[in-house]
């Protein structure tokens, strides 16, 4: 990350606020970036992003920030008019189909962006926070003078317009991209964007693991979440793939002594809201200083008795579950203990490769034990896993980080036959 970068994270961050003033600072700072990044590139930069918004430009571009109007006499005059609300999530707004009503006080844009034929008003709102009724038909009065045009109403999200800015970078100068990449970077900062990929600053939290560095601490976990959104719900994702077990996603507090972060997958067959998701094998995903364990995960106590049952009923359907999962992988088993309510610690006792595993004369000696285990530890913790290093996870990272979801819905959908076996 970039000093400039980094300053514009602290200042907003700094001080001690309420969760209001909090969300409208960082609103006025997200607006006032994008409109820094589009008045000091070239004119290039805005031509593609009102081009991006359905709008033909000409001339020179100006700009406002928090001003009730640029005028009637600008307004009047333009043939392209448009009401852009920008949100962290759209949901199921239908604010741009009910601006035709009566308005009650006045209102004051976040942002103005107009030219020689055209004006974009713009509402911005940042977190949960959605776009209100009332102001956005003070706006869009604004927009009416005239009468002659009819202005237009847009939704987009903080993750489309990083999106749209990643997209143009590798056709802008060097000024250009250094300005757009700080912009895109405040965003994925904030939580303001898609899963785009990891970067190497997050492995490294886990070697330095400053506590008090809590930027980072919430850019790591809040980057999990959305990796974690678009593994489940990508086109290809795990809920297109098997909706009963993958409906939902959680991902794990980031606690002060912790080496990794986790996110857990389940549904209705495999946890829904019926107890702790660890009562059920599920599939987990964790970032740690080294790279990503993507795992089956057979962790408390009832998701431990549901595989014991499983093997004691029917032992061969178990091995062969396991010697048919493809490619490369571990199964560990360890020994949970207590600590203190709620927390256990973890001591692994064994682990055998997928090698070995699949082996016709090692395998089922290999398998045996690892059973034997889980018989003869009082608490013990299976997981089947896969390991992605720091390096490859960077190489998949690259671009816009498909690559590393489709990797992942890969092992994930190729160890799904485990999880199934042991909860159905």
């Amino acid at each position: 990350m970039t000093d400039f970068h980094h300053n514009i994270f602290y200042y907003y961050r700094g001080a001690k606020q309420s969760d209001q003033d909090r969300d409208r600072q960082l609103e006025n700072n997200t607006t006032k970036t994008l409109i820094n990044t589009l008045e000091h590139c070239s004119s290039k930069v805005v031509v593609e992003f009102l081009k991006w918004l359905d709008i033909a430009a000409t001339g020179k571009a100006k700009f406002e920030l928090q001003k009730e109007t640029i005028g009637e006499r600008r307004i009047r005059r333009k043939s392209q008019r448009l009401l852009l609300g920008l949100v962290s999530d759209k949901g199921q707004n239908t604010v741009c189909a009910e601006l035709e009503g009566p308005a009650e006080r006045g209102s004051r844009p976040d942002a103005w962006l107009y030219g020689k034929d055209y004006v974009v008003l713009i509402e911005s709102k940042v977190g949960d926070v959605p776009l209100e009724l009332n102001q956005m038909r003070c706006h869009f009065q604004k927009l009416q003078i005239g009468g002659n045009q009819q202005p237009r109403c847009e939704v987009r999200t903080w993750a489309e317009v990083h999106r749209f800015f990643i997209g143009i970078l590798p056709n802008l100068s060097d000024k250009d991209k250094w300005l757009v990449e700080q912009f895109t970077q405040y965003l994925e900062w904030n939580s303001m964007t898609e899963f785009t990929g990891f970067e190497e600053e997050m492995f490294d939290f886990f070697v330095t693991h400053d506590d008090e560095d809590t930027g980072t601490k919430k850019w790591v976990r809040d980057t999990m979440q959305a990796f974690a959104n678009k593994i489940l719900n990508g086109t290809d994702g795990l809920r297109s793939f098997n909706d009963a077990f993958y409906r939902d996603n959680h991902v794990g507090n980031l606690g002060l002594n912790d080496d990794h972060c986790w996110v857990a997958f389940f549904g209705p067959e495999n946890g829904g809201q019926d107890g702790p998701i660890g009562n059920w094998a599920h599939q987990t995903v964790s970032i740690y200083d080294y790279g990503l364990d993507v795992f089956v995960n057979v962790e408390l106590k009832p998701a431990v008795d549901k595989l014991r049952k499983k093997i004691s009923r029917n032992r061969q359907a178990f091995r062969d579950t396991i010697s048919k999962l493809p490619g490369s992988f571990s199964v560990e088993v360890a020994e949970r203990k207590y600590n203190r309510p709620r927390y256990y610690d973890y001591y692994r006792v064994a682990s055998l490769e997928a090698d070995y595993l699949k082996h016709p004369n090692l395998g089922p000696a290999g398998l045996e034990y690892m059973e034997t285990l889980l018989k003869q530890i009082h608490l013990p913790y299976l997981s089947v896993r896969r390991r992605i290093d720091k390096k490859q996870a960077l190489e998949l990272s690259r671009g816009n980080g498909d690559d590393m979801i489709n990797e992942v819905v890969s092992i994930m959908k190729a160890f799904h036959p485990l999880v199934e076996f042991i909860n159905t």
